[in-house]
Protein backbone atom coordinates (compact mmCIF):
# COMPACT_ATOMS: atom_id res chain seq x y z
CA UNK A 1 0.00 0.00 0.00
CA UNK A 2 1.32 3.26 -0.88
CA UNK A 3 2.55 6.19 2.34
CA UNK A 4 -0.02 8.49 2.70
CA UNK A 5 1.57 12.19 1.08
CA UNK A 6 3.10 14.63 3.10
CA UNK A 7 2.56 18.31 3.18
CA UNK A 8 6.14 18.92 1.35
CA UNK A 9 5.55 15.75 -1.15
CA UNK A 10 5.74 16.82 -4.69
CA UNK A 11 6.29 14.98 -8.25
CA UNK A 12 8.64 16.27 -10.43
CA UNK A 13 8.15 15.86 -13.98
CA UNK A 14 11.09 17.13 -16.42
CA UNK A 15 10.70 16.40 -20.50
CA UNK A 16 13.94 17.03 -21.90
CA UNK A 17 14.64 18.25 -25.20
CA UNK A 18 17.91 16.12 -27.02
CA UNK A 19 19.86 15.40 -29.81
CA UNK A 20 19.50 18.84 -31.53
CA UNK A 21 22.89 20.25 -32.89
CA UNK A 22 23.98 23.52 -31.58
CA UNK A 23 24.45 26.02 -34.25
CA UNK A 24 27.04 28.99 -34.21
CA UNK A 25 25.74 30.83 -37.62
CA UNK A 26 23.20 33.78 -36.80
CA UNK A 27 20.26 32.35 -39.09
CA UNK A 28 20.51 28.87 -37.19
CA UNK A 29 20.73 30.56 -34.08
CA UNK A 30 17.34 32.23 -34.71
CA UNK A 31 15.41 29.35 -35.95
CA UNK A 32 16.72 26.86 -33.61
CA UNK A 33 15.04 28.83 -31.14
CA UNK A 34 11.72 28.96 -32.99
CA UNK A 35 12.05 25.54 -33.41
CA UNK A 36 12.69 25.20 -29.45
CA UNK A 37 10.18 27.76 -28.19
CA UNK A 38 7.63 26.01 -30.14
CA UNK A 39 8.23 22.70 -28.86
CA UNK A 40 8.64 24.05 -24.83
CA UNK A 41 4.94 25.44 -25.23
CA UNK A 42 3.72 22.49 -26.65
CA UNK A 43 5.00 20.40 -23.94
CA UNK A 44 3.57 22.73 -21.63
CA UNK A 45 -0.22 22.43 -23.22
CA UNK A 46 0.31 18.87 -23.23
CA UNK A 47 0.18 19.15 -19.41
CA UNK A 48 -2.19 16.37 -18.45
CA UNK A 49 -1.82 15.60 -14.96
CA UNK A 50 -2.57 18.79 -13.84
CA UNK A 51 1.04 19.97 -12.84
CA UNK A 52 2.50 23.25 -12.35
CA UNK A 53 5.38 24.85 -14.09
CA UNK A 54 8.33 25.56 -12.40
CA UNK A 55 10.43 26.93 -14.61
CA UNK A 56 12.06 26.57 -17.89
CA UNK A 57 16.00 24.89 -17.86
CA UNK A 58 17.29 25.31 -21.57
CA UNK A 59 15.61 22.89 -23.52
CA UNK A 60 13.58 21.44 -20.47
CA UNK A 61 10.74 22.51 -18.40
CA UNK A 62 10.57 21.53 -14.50
CA UNK A 63 6.82 20.84 -14.01
CA UNK A 64 5.60 19.52 -10.24
CA UNK A 65 2.89 18.68 -8.57
CA UNK A 66 1.64 18.47 -4.61
CA UNK A 67 0.26 15.71 -2.95
CA UNK A 68 0.21 12.00 -3.87
CA UNK A 69 1.94 10.64 -6.52
CA UNK A 70 0.24 9.74 -9.86
CA UNK A 71 -0.36 6.49 -10.97
CA UNK A 72 2.21 4.73 -13.38
CA UNK A 73 -0.44 4.80 -16.11
CA UNK A 74 -1.01 8.09 -15.40
CA UNK A 75 2.68 8.75 -15.82
CA UNK A 76 3.13 6.79 -18.80
CA UNK A 77 -0.09 7.96 -20.59
CA UNK A 78 1.34 11.79 -19.56
CA UNK A 79 4.58 10.90 -20.99
CA UNK A 80 2.55 9.22 -24.27
CA UNK A 81 0.60 12.47 -24.91
CA UNK A 82 3.67 14.64 -24.99
CA UNK A 83 5.73 12.41 -27.20
CA UNK A 84 2.54 12.10 -29.58
CA UNK A 85 2.19 15.76 -29.82
CA UNK A 86 5.86 16.32 -29.40
CA UNK A 87 6.30 14.38 -33.02
CA UNK A 88 2.88 15.12 -34.42
CA UNK A 89 4.86 18.98 -34.43
CA UNK A 90 8.03 17.92 -35.70
CA UNK A 91 6.34 15.95 -38.68
CA UNK A 92 4.21 18.83 -39.80
CA UNK A 93 7.39 21.03 -39.41
CA UNK A 94 9.19 19.13 -42.08
CA UNK A 95 6.16 18.63 -44.23
CA UNK A 96 5.81 22.88 -44.22
CA UNK A 97 9.69 23.08 -44.00
CA UNK A 98 11.94 25.30 -46.90
CA UNK A 99 14.83 26.54 -44.83
CA UNK A 100 17.65 24.67 -45.29
CA UNK A 101 20.18 25.70 -42.70
CA UNK A 102 21.51 23.39 -40.26
CA UNK A 103 18.83 23.74 -37.82
CA UNK A 104 15.73 23.24 -39.92
CA UNK A 105 17.00 20.41 -41.45
CA UNK A 106 18.47 18.56 -38.37
CA UNK A 107 15.03 19.17 -36.74
CA UNK A 108 13.69 16.04 -37.54
CA UNK A 109 16.56 14.41 -35.04
CA UNK A 110 15.27 16.19 -32.13
CA UNK A 111 14.55 13.47 -29.12
CA UNK A 112 12.63 13.56 -26.05
CA UNK A 113 13.23 11.99 -22.85
CA UNK A 114 11.48 12.51 -19.38
CA UNK A 115 12.42 11.96 -15.67
CA UNK A 116 9.51 11.30 -12.68
CA UNK A 117 10.66 11.65 -9.38
CA UNK A 118 8.60 11.80 -6.23
CA UNK A 119 10.14 12.73 -3.27
CA UNK A 120 9.73 15.74 -0.69
CA UNK A 121 10.88 19.45 -1.27
CA UNK A 122 10.65 23.45 0.43
CA UNK A 123 10.97 26.33 -1.67
CA UNK A 124 12.34 29.79 -1.40
CA UNK A 125 10.57 32.78 -2.69
CA UNK A 126 13.15 34.70 -5.23
CA UNK A 127 11.06 38.05 -6.23
CA UNK A 128 8.22 36.72 -8.20
CA UNK A 129 9.66 33.31 -8.90
CA UNK A 130 9.07 29.76 -6.65
CA UNK A 131 12.67 28.57 -6.00
CA UNK A 132 12.78 24.26 -4.92
CA UNK A 133 15.64 23.17 -2.44
CA UNK A 134 16.68 19.59 -1.16
CA UNK A 135 17.67 16.65 -2.18
CA UNK A 136 15.25 15.55 -4.47
CA UNK A 137 14.92 18.40 -6.62
CA UNK A 138 18.53 17.96 -7.33
CA UNK A 139 18.05 13.95 -7.88
CA UNK A 140 15.51 14.87 -9.95
CA UNK A 141 17.89 16.80 -12.49
CA UNK A 142 20.77 14.64 -11.86
CA UNK A 143 18.27 11.64 -13.55
CA UNK A 144 18.59 13.26 -16.67
CA UNK A 145 22.00 12.18 -16.83
CA UNK A 146 22.17 8.81 -16.91
CA UNK A 147 23.33 5.19 -18.59
CA UNK A 148 20.24 4.80 -20.36
CA UNK A 149 20.95 3.83 -24.58
CA UNK A 150 17.57 4.21 -25.96
CA UNK A 151 17.44 8.07 -27.34
CA UNK A 152 13.62 8.47 -26.32
CA UNK A 153 12.45 7.42 -22.36
CA UNK A 154 10.19 7.74 -19.72
CA UNK A 155 12.47 6.96 -16.73
CA UNK A 156 10.58 6.86 -12.98
CA UNK A 157 13.01 6.76 -9.86
CA UNK A 158 12.77 3.74 -8.07
CA UNK A 159 11.49 6.20 -4.72
CA UNK A 160 8.62 6.87 -7.11
CA UNK A 161 7.66 3.64 -7.28
CA UNK A 162 8.15 2.65 -4.03
CA UNK A 163 5.48 5.67 -3.77
CA UNK A 164 2.76 4.24 -6.12
CA UNK A 165 0.59 1.51 -5.74
CA UNK A 166 1.05 -1.63 -6.59
CA UNK A 167 5.17 -1.01 -6.95
CA UNK A 168 5.72 -4.66 -6.27
CA UNK A 169 4.12 -6.10 -9.65
CA UNK A 170 6.47 -6.77 -12.38
CA UNK A 171 6.21 -3.52 -14.79
CA UNK A 172 5.17 -4.44 -18.36
CA UNK A 173 7.93 -2.68 -20.89
CA UNK A 174 10.14 -1.23 -18.56
CA UNK A 175 13.64 -1.71 -17.95
CA UNK A 176 15.76 -1.73 -14.79
CA UNK A 177 18.71 0.60 -14.48
CA UNK A 178 20.62 2.28 -12.00
CA UNK A 179 23.68 5.05 -11.75
CA UNK A 180 26.01 6.19 -9.05
CA UNK A 181 26.12 10.10 -8.19
CA UNK A 182 28.40 11.81 -6.78
CA UNK A 183 27.32 12.98 -2.82
CA UNK A 184 23.77 11.08 -3.91
CA UNK A 185 24.85 7.26 -4.13
CA UNK A 186 23.54 4.82 -6.80
CA UNK A 187 19.86 5.54 -8.23
CA UNK A 188 17.49 3.05 -9.14
CA UNK A 189 15.09 3.64 -11.64
CA UNK A 190 12.97 1.46 -14.47
CA UNK A 191 12.45 3.18 -18.26
CA UNK A 192 10.36 2.51 -20.56
CA UNK A 193 11.70 3.19 -24.15
CA UNK A 194 8.84 5.64 -26.31
CA UNK A 195 9.91 4.08 -29.54
CA UNK A 196 6.65 2.37 -29.61
CA UNK A 197 4.49 4.91 -29.80
CA UNK A 198 6.33 6.16 -33.16
CA UNK A 199 3.61 4.38 -35.44
CA UNK A 200 0.54 6.32 -33.87
CA UNK A 201 2.18 9.47 -34.84
CA UNK A 202 -0.13 10.82 -38.38
CA UNK A 203 0.09 13.69 -39.64
CA UNK A 204 -1.01 14.36 -43.18
CA UNK A 205 0.67 16.09 -45.80
CA UNK A 206 -0.68 20.17 -46.39
CA UNK A 207 -2.95 20.36 -49.47
CA UNK A 208 -1.40 21.52 -52.19
CA UNK A 209 -2.12 25.48 -53.19
CA UNK A 210 -0.18 26.52 -56.32
CA UNK A 211 -1.23 27.20 -59.20
CA UNK A 212 -3.36 25.01 -61.44
CA UNK A 213 -2.18 24.99 -65.20
CA UNK A 214 0.44 27.48 -64.58
CA UNK A 215 1.41 29.68 -67.91
CA UNK A 216 4.91 31.07 -68.10
CA UNK A 217 4.62 34.79 -69.08
CA UNK A 218 7.59 36.30 -68.28
CA UNK A 219 11.42 35.02 -68.02
CA UNK A 220 14.48 36.93 -66.40
CA UNK A 221 17.93 36.48 -65.05
CA UNK A 222 20.37 37.68 -62.40
CA UNK A 223 24.10 36.26 -62.60
CA UNK A 224 24.60 36.31 -58.74
CA UNK A 225 28.52 36.30 -57.27
CA UNK A 226 27.58 33.93 -54.22
CA UNK A 227 26.95 30.64 -53.34
CA UNK A 228 23.38 29.29 -54.31
CA UNK A 229 22.55 28.36 -50.49
CA UNK A 230 23.74 31.85 -49.43
CA UNK A 231 21.36 33.03 -52.21
CA UNK A 232 18.43 31.33 -51.07
CA UNK A 233 18.24 31.47 -47.53
CA UNK A 234 18.34 35.57 -48.55
CA UNK A 235 15.72 34.75 -50.74
CA UNK A 236 13.10 32.71 -48.29
CA UNK A 237 13.66 35.38 -45.57
CA UNK A 238 10.81 37.63 -45.77
CA UNK A 239 11.75 40.15 -43.62
CA UNK A 240 14.71 40.50 -45.56
CA UNK A 241 12.94 41.77 -48.57
CA UNK A 242 13.07 45.14 -47.62
CA UNK A 243 16.66 44.83 -48.58
CA UNK A 244 16.03 43.88 -52.07
CA UNK A 245 12.55 44.34 -53.30
CA UNK A 246 12.05 47.62 -55.39
CA UNK A 247 10.74 50.73 -53.55
CA UNK A 248 9.18 48.09 -50.44
CA UNK A 249 8.12 49.69 -47.82
CA UNK A 250 6.98 47.16 -45.61
CA UNK A 251 7.06 43.47 -45.32
CA UNK A 252 3.60 42.70 -43.97
CA UNK A 253 2.80 38.44 -42.02
CA UNK A 254 0.63 37.39 -39.54
CA UNK A 255 3.26 36.10 -37.43
CA UNK A 256 7.46 36.22 -36.93
CA UNK A 257 7.77 32.57 -37.86
CA UNK A 258 10.24 31.66 -40.38
CA UNK A 259 9.09 31.04 -43.77
CA UNK A 260 7.29 28.11 -44.59
CA UNK A 261 4.68 25.77 -46.55
CA UNK A 262 1.59 27.89 -46.44
CA UNK A 263 3.41 31.17 -44.99
CA UNK A 264 1.65 34.29 -46.19
CA UNK A 265 3.12 37.98 -46.71
CA UNK A 266 2.72 40.93 -48.81
CA UNK A 267 4.89 43.55 -49.48
CA UNK A 268 3.68 47.03 -49.77
CA UNK A 269 5.19 49.37 -52.61
CA UNK A 270 4.58 52.94 -51.64
CA UNK A 271 0.50 53.84 -51.48
CA UNK A 272 -0.21 50.07 -53.35
CA UNK A 273 -0.41 47.92 -50.33
CA UNK A 274 0.57 44.70 -52.74
CA UNK A 275 -0.54 41.24 -53.30
CA UNK A 276 -0.96 38.63 -50.45
CA UNK A 277 1.03 35.78 -51.49
CA UNK A 278 1.30 32.24 -50.18
CA UNK A 279 4.33 30.13 -50.14
CA UNK A 280 3.32 27.26 -51.83
CA UNK A 281 6.04 24.82 -53.14
CA UNK A 282 9.87 24.04 -52.72
CA UNK A 283 12.18 21.94 -54.43
CA UNK A 284 16.11 21.31 -53.83
CA UNK A 285 18.39 19.22 -55.49
CA UNK A 286 22.29 19.05 -55.74
CA UNK A 287 22.04 21.67 -58.61
CA UNK A 288 19.03 23.94 -58.35
CA UNK A 289 16.74 25.69 -55.48
CA UNK A 290 13.51 26.92 -56.20
CA UNK A 291 10.55 28.05 -54.50
CA UNK A 292 7.10 28.82 -55.70
CA UNK A 293 4.70 31.84 -54.22
CA UNK A 294 1.04 32.30 -55.37
CA UNK A 295 -1.26 34.71 -54.98
CA UNK A 296 -4.13 33.53 -52.74
CA UNK A 297 -6.84 33.83 -55.66
CA UNK A 298 -4.50 31.27 -57.28
CA UNK A 299 -4.83 33.45 -60.60
CA UNK A 300 -0.86 34.26 -60.96
CA UNK A 301 2.70 32.81 -59.23
CA UNK A 302 6.18 33.55 -59.06
CA UNK A 303 8.86 31.08 -59.45
CA UNK A 304 12.69 31.84 -58.26
CA UNK A 305 15.13 29.09 -59.66
CA UNK A 306 18.54 29.07 -58.45
CA UNK A 307 20.77 26.60 -60.52
CA UNK A 308 24.05 26.29 -59.03
CA UNK A 309 27.27 27.59 -61.33
CA UNK A 310 30.94 26.30 -60.79
CA UNK A 311 33.01 29.08 -59.05
CA UNK A 312 30.46 29.10 -55.99
CA UNK A 313 28.19 31.42 -57.95
CA UNK A 314 24.65 31.06 -58.69
CA UNK A 315 22.28 31.85 -61.56
CA UNK A 316 18.40 33.18 -60.42
CA UNK A 317 15.70 32.90 -62.91
CA UNK A 318 12.57 34.77 -62.02
CA UNK A 319 9.53 33.58 -64.12
CA UNK A 320 6.14 34.63 -63.67
CA UNK A 321 2.95 32.54 -64.57
CA UNK A 322 -0.52 33.23 -64.50
CA UNK A 323 -3.70 30.94 -64.80
CA UNK A 324 -3.89 29.05 -68.33
CA UNK A 325 -6.74 31.18 -69.01
CA UNK A 326 -7.19 32.94 -72.52
CA UNK A 327 -8.64 36.22 -70.55
CA UNK A 328 -6.64 36.42 -67.62
CA UNK A 329 -3.33 35.86 -70.40
CA UNK A 330 -4.85 38.81 -72.19
CA UNK A 331 -5.17 40.81 -69.35
CA UNK A 332 -1.81 40.01 -67.83
CA UNK A 333 -0.37 41.13 -71.13
CA UNK A 334 -2.22 44.22 -71.69
CA UNK A 335 -2.62 45.57 -67.87
CA UNK A 336 0.71 44.06 -65.83
CA UNK A 337 3.66 43.01 -68.25
CA UNK A 338 4.82 46.72 -68.91
CA UNK A 339 4.90 47.04 -64.87
CA UNK A 340 5.89 43.82 -63.53
CA UNK A 341 8.97 43.31 -66.05
CA UNK A 342 11.17 46.21 -65.09
CA UNK A 343 9.77 45.81 -61.50
CA UNK A 344 11.29 42.04 -61.50
CA UNK A 345 14.54 43.50 -62.92
CA UNK A 346 15.50 45.83 -60.95
CA UNK A 347 14.53 43.55 -57.46
CA UNK A 348 16.80 40.91 -59.09
CA UNK A 349 19.32 43.30 -59.25
CA UNK A 350 18.65 44.75 -55.94
CA UNK A 351 19.03 40.70 -54.84
CA UNK A 352 22.09 40.20 -56.60
CA UNK A 353 23.81 43.18 -55.37
CA UNK A 354 23.02 42.37 -51.58
CA UNK A 355 23.95 38.84 -51.98
CA UNK A 356 27.59 39.75 -53.09
CA UNK A 357 27.90 42.39 -50.85
CA UNK A 358 27.02 40.59 -47.64
CA UNK A 359 28.87 37.34 -48.86
CA UNK A 360 32.13 39.17 -48.97
CA UNK A 361 31.67 40.76 -45.36
CA UNK A 362 31.02 37.25 -43.93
Amino acid sequence: MATPAAADDVLFFIPDIGGFTKFIAETEIQHSQHIIQELLELLVDANSLGMKVGEFEGDAVLFYRNGAPPSLEQLVQQARKMYLDFHSHLKKMEFKRICQCGACASAGSIALKMVAHFGSASTMQVKDHVKFIGKDIIIAHRLLKNSVTVPEYLLVSGQTLSRIENAHEPIDSFAKGSDAYESLGTIEYQFKSLDGYKGEVKVDPPSPAKLKNPRKMTELHQKVDAPIEFVYQRLIDLPGRMNWIEGVTKVEMVDDLPNQIGKTHRCVVGDNDGIAVMTTEVKVSDTTMEIWETDHKQMSACRYLLTRVPGDKADLAVELYVRDNVIVRLMYKLLMEKKLRPFFEKSIANLGAFCEKTYRQK
